[in-house]
């Protein structure tokens, strides 16, 4: 992790990692986006209720981070939602 990943986590996040908010910036979206992913494991395919069971633990709005971790590249998706897989 660099150290603007490092000061974006520091400002966002609280104490048990649990994110404060999602950054509307787009860089600092990102580096939220970069850290939440790590929660999810490369190779393995996850179903869209796990998928919001895992990001529950950062935040409350799980359709959001989702379909942000989508949009950045992070993670994909079958088209019909029915699996979701980290992307390497």
């Amino acid at each position: 992790m660099d150290g603007y990943d490092r000061k974006v986590l520091h400002d966002y996040c609280r104490r048990d990692g649990r994110l404060k908010t999602i950054p509307a910036q787009r860089k600092k979206l990102d580096a939220v986006l970069r850290y939440v992913v790590k929660a999810f494991d490369a190779g393995k395919r996850y179903s869209e209720k796990k998928v919001n069971e895992i990001l529950a633990g950062y935040h409350e709005d799980t359709a959001t981070l989702r379909r942000e971790l989508v949009g950045a590249g992070l993670m994909a998706r079958e088209s019909d939602g029915s699996a979701y897989w980290r992307v390497e």
